[in-house]
């Protein structure tokens, strides 16, 4: 190997040839630059000079060594709940770091940088005299600057510090704070700020990224040919780039073998099978991907990031993000949603977005933005935003406003018959209608919401006053938002503007909001806030650890009634039919359905003590509207019930929670205080509506 170029010209020719092309330079920049040389080696070689007072006075102004205490611009780190998944690597574009210490890199690579780099770097006290005067005979003979004699510690210091402004005041600038450098750190030390902080070109700073980008390789695990080729790129990324020259960075490689088997730490046959070795691209060798989990919950998660500290520490402060999306279910709720897309595409729907919270924290275990990336809309997180009509999901929050008024409980009877509705604003008449345009007698209020009758429910909104069912989902975590006419959202809106479609989802909700609405009824009316960032660590200190807290924010009495009304197969009989897809056999799991009007939306939305789950279903343009008929039992509810089917046996067994204390029990129903009947309350059977609006065939036929 040692006689061999692999170039394939006759040895030394290409750096004859490179030499050629530097004596066409200037003859005054020749001079200048062996002169130099040969002044700089008078000045430096004298320690004494370093202690004088012009040193001093020169020394002062320059910049602080110590700023290499501090690691350059790192990659974030966003990992998943278990702590080593990880979800996105945060960078700015075109740039890729990860602080390695020197006892993680292995041997081959930090060998090779410094038998290349600078074979004297033990031995030298910051600057290489010896170097500096076999660089100064080479350019005298060459009439040109042709040998380059920075340290490792020279090129730590121009690199992280001054910079490579090539001028004579630099240079020397430079030699004055190497030797500022060597008397504050080791060389251990010095070596591994070195090695972290140089560019190996393709996105790579640093030896963490260059071998994770290149060979998709820790660094301690690189070979040697790898080592040595990575070792080549640092004097010139762009001329010895594997990828735009292959030839160069061969001939580059070979050099650097060259020079540790001069140096001893490895054997000449060692140098000769690792140039032998196949490290080509794209096979062996990479380019940066990108790779992100879970795109949608990164997403929300960087946006929170950058609330918090800003997009330079998000994408440049070495951030290591622990999160709360726990991977299994994440992947079950992505499977059912993008799954359930394409059962149902050919009723046109094209996206849907999931969100399940841990109700006893508030953490958002599973976040799908969309079924499909790479889809239209698949680029948003529709699990956030925007704004979306609710349906009848919405009256989870109706109900739950109606019982804590106590002027209804779960067996008032309602009945289900025409209404008209004058608004006093507008003066424009509202006449809510059922999801099949018929009427269904009277039932009791858990009846009309577990078979979701529009009618009965905007009854009850009108009961207690429209305003307070609008404080009620601002209370449970899901403040209704209106739309304003340039295309904006606000979700702090006078509660008297809200009319009474509200109950039917009038006013848009989120996948996420709606998750932790139902998390209050989960919890005993208890709200965690959702949250997304477990611990943010930096550098190895915690910087942020998130604090579990809740708020009573509902009558724990009230959300057991509730949780009652909403999870008895029963109620939801007359229409769904008995053990229907809104059931999980084995389970006890409260649920409730939700389908806009115009057929563009379609939501599930329920829970169980330990989760909560929202799905929505449609389209990202709402005025691109599902097929007639796309409801949400044959739309939202198949994803539902397939996540949790799944996700309820992962989470493990679960026990409801009994009555709260003072909760009254009669008749085989719960009550507030002072509420309950006198006597057992009466069971009215809804009449088959005229046109067949009643029984189960009309599962599908529902809002």
């Amino acid at each position: 190997m040692g006689e061999i170029d692999p170039s394939g010209r006759p040895h030394g020719e290409w750096q004859r040839a490179a030499s050629a092309r530097n004596l066409r330079r200037p003859e005054k920049r020749q001079r200048g630059g062996v002169v130099f040389r040969i002044g700089l080696l008078l000045a430096l070689v004298v320690p004494a000079a370093f202690t004088s007072p012009w040193y001093v006075a020169y020394a002062a102004p320059l910049p602080d060594v110590s700023q290499l205490d501090t690691d350059v611009s790192a990659d974030s780190i966003v990992y998943a709940s278990d702590g080593t998944t990880v979800l996105a690597d945060l960078h700015a574009p075109g740039y890729q770091h990860y602080y390695e210490p020197l006892s993680a890199m292995g041997t081959a690579l930090p060998d090779a940088l410094v038998a290349i780099e600078d074979r004297n770097f033990y031995h030298e006290p910051g600057i290489d005299p010896a170097g500096i005067a076999r660089a100064a005979v080479v350019d005298l003979r060459a009439h040109d600057t042709v040998q380059g004699a920075s340290t490792i510690t020279q090129q730590l210091v121009k690199v992280r510090l001054l910079g490579n402004q090539p001028t004579i005041q630099r240079k020397l600038t430079e030699a004055l704070m190497s030797f500022a450098v060597e008397r504050r750190y080791s060389k251990s030390q010095i070596l591994e700020m070195y090695l972290n902080s140089v560019s190996f070109g393709n996105s790579a700073v640093g030896t963490a990224a260059a071998s994770s980008i290149y060979f998709h390789k820790k660094t301690s695990d690189l070979d040697l040919a790898q080592a040595a080729m990575l070792a080549g790129i640092v004097r010139g990324p762009t001329v010895y780039s594997p990828f735009t020259s292959w030839q160069a960075a061969k001939a580059r490689q070979h050099e650097v073998l060259a020079a540790m088997v001069d140096s001893g730490k490895i054997s000449q046959a060692d140098a000769d099978k690792a140039f032998k070795e196949d490290i080509s691209p794209p096979s062996h060798m990479f380019k940066p991907v990108n790779k992100m989990v879970a795109p949608g919950f990164v997403s929300y998660v960087t946006g929170q990031l950058k609330k918090s500290f800003g997009s330079q520490a998000t994408y440049g402060g070495g951030l290591h993000v622990y999160t709360t999306l726990n991977m299994p279910l994440q992947k079950m709720a992505q499977d059912a949603i993008t799954s359930t897309q394409a059962d149902v595409a050919w009723r046109h729907v094209q996206q849907g977005a999931l969100v399940a919270i841990d109700p006893t924290s508030g953490a958002i275990t599973a976040m799908v933005g969309s079924a499909n990336a790479g889809t239209d809309g698949g680029q948003y997180n529709l699990a956030v935003w925007p704004p979306r009509n609710p349906g009848s999901s919405m009256k989870l929050y109706t109900y739950t406003a109606a019982i804590a008024s106590r002027d209804y409980t779960m067996t008032t009877p309602i009945q289900d018959s025409p209404l008209q509705y004058r608004d006093p604003g507008s003066q424009t008449i509202y006449k809510p209608q059922n999801y099949d345009g018929t009427y269904h007698g009277t039932c009791q209020v858990q009846v009309c919401m577990g078979n979701s009758l529009n009618i009965p429910a905007v009854k009850v909104e009108l009961g207690i006053g429209v305003p307070a069912v609008v404080q009620m989902a601002r209370t449970m975590g899901a403040p209704p938002y209106q739309q304003h006419p340039d295309g904006s959202f606000t979700n702090n809106d006078d509660p008297n503007s809200f009319g009474p479609s509200l109950t039917l989802g009038g006013y848009g909700e989120t996948p996420l909001q709606m998750a932790t609405g139902a998390s209050v009824l989960a919890t005993q009316g208890v709200l965690h806030q959702p949250f997304a960032i477990a611990k943010v660590q930096r550098g190895g200190d915690t910087i942020y650890q998130h604090t579990v807290s809740g708020q009573q924010v509902v009558d724990p009495k009230v959300a057991f009634i509730m949780a009652q009304m909403m999870s008895k197969d029963e109620n939801r009989a007359m229409i769904f039919g008995r053990d229907s897809q809104l059931t999980i056999p084995g389970w006890q799991v409260a649920v409730k359905t939700g389908t806009s009007d115009s057929f563009a939306d379609a939501w599930t939305v329920g829970f169980t003590p330990r989760i909560a789950v929202a799905v929505w279903m449609g389209n990202p343009d709402w005025r691109v509207k599902m097929v007639e008929g796309s409801d949400s039992y044959v739309v939202a509810v198949p994803a539902w019930h397939s996540f949790l089917a799944q996700a309820l046996p992962t989470l493990g067994s679960e026990n409801w929670p009994g009555p709260p204390a003072g909760l009254v029990s009669a008749w085989g129903d719960y009550y507030l205080p002072g509420t309950e009947p006198s006597s057992p309350p009466v069971t009215y059977t809804s009449p088959a509506p005229s046109g067949g609006g009643g029984g189960g065939g009309h599962k599908k036929k529902k809002h």
